[in-house]
């Protein structure tokens, strides 16, 4: 189903104290990272707010309104969309996955009754939201009888500066396989603030920052284990850059489904790429595949770096090197 993402952005930001779409998370604002989220699941992405008002490098559409809320930038969006069904995101959820984003498009729906974005509002909701604002109804609530549930770590907004830090703050990282390849980005990681609990199959000390858990990944009851256990000591898991053989084929969606909501899961793969296959909408899922430089493998440094980079990008994909061909073996 072709869908319409909208970034809303028309916001006053009272609490905040400034715009915050310019507010920076993890290297980007606010606003470019909610546009990206919404270009990597919908055909079609519109800015909707004040035009003008935040100085943004991409075009912003005008809500057409005095006043702020939401509903007039809905409105506007309905009568711009080039597809039937919009996905509205208000530009302070910066945890909001792309598949919890693709889900609420597909079901046309909305988190809950009381919780009316982000969500998903067709074409055909229009005369009614043009019939509630007439009579001066600012509310969303109701408007969509439809809903999916999410889970409710998902759609923790940030209304003030400390909230937004708070978010972004450095916490438990997980690497599985990060005794030899990704070493480096182990190091990188604990470097950064994260506490980073690493499983390997091989011992190997990695200095402070690092709890070094010797682990057969392949041992899928064990590895479910130690990552409650790890999660339970050192926090909720908000990442996951994991180099794992094709000979276990569960620990992907094993670890998937111990990660915090708004986390991400960083898979890496050489020659063969054999992603999740379902994706738990609470995470937003990437995938490094391993090139070759002249002709030559990468080295360790190379791929630890690489991997670093793709975890800054925080895009579907990312290549290291030079590689022929992105699809599965």
């Amino acid at each position: 189903m072709p869908l319409t993402g909208v970034l809303l952005v028309g916001g006053a930001s009272r609490r905040f104290g400034s715009p915050k779409a310019l507010a920076r998370f993890h290297g980007e604002t606010l606003a470019a990272r909610g546009r990206r989220l919404l270009g990597e699941v919908c055909d079609e992405v519109l800015v909707v707010g004040k035009a003008g008002e935040v100085p943004l490098p991409f075009p912003v559409l005008d809500d057409g309104a005095a006043s702020r809320a939401p509903v007039f930038g809905l409105i506007a969006a309905l009568r711009e969309a080039r597809h039937d069904v919009v996905v509205a995101l208000p530009v302070d959820l910066p945890l909001v996955t792309p598949g919890a984003v693709c889900a609420l498009g597909e079901a046309g729906a909305v988190p809950s009754e009381r919780i009316p974005l982000p969500g998903a509002y067709p074409r055909s909701l229009l005369p009614l939201l043009e019939d509630r604002l007439a009579r001066g109804e600012l509310s969303l609530r109701g408007v969509n009888p439809t809903t999916l549930e999410l889970p409710p770590g998902l759609l923790v907004d940030a209304d003030t500066p400390e909230e937004l830090g708070a978010l972004e703050r450095p916490g438990h990282a997980l690497v599985v396989g990060g005794t030899g390849m990704l070493v480096g980005l182990t190091r990188a990681l604990a470097d950064r603030g994260h506490a980073v609990t690493s499983i390997a199959r091989r011992p190997a000390s990695l200095g402070p920052g690092v709890d070094s858990l010797l682990l057969d990944y392949r041992d899928s009851e064990n590895l479910a284990a130690a990552l409650r256990e790890a999660a339970a000591e050192r926090g909720p898991i908000g990442l996951a850059v994991c180099w794992l053989h094709t000979d276990a084929p569960e620990a992907p969606a094993i670890v998937a489904g111990v990660l915090a909501p708004g986390a991400r899961l960083v898979q890496v793969f050489g020659t063969r790429r054999w992603p999740l296959g379902e994706v738990p909408l609470h995470i937003a899922y990437r995938e490094v595949l391993l090139g070759s430089i002249g002709g030559r493998w990468l080295t360790h440094v190379e791929i630890s770096a690489g991997a670093l980079a793709a975890v800054e990008a925080d895009l579907p994909v990312w290549i290291v090197g030079e590689r022929e061909e992105h699809v599965s073996d």
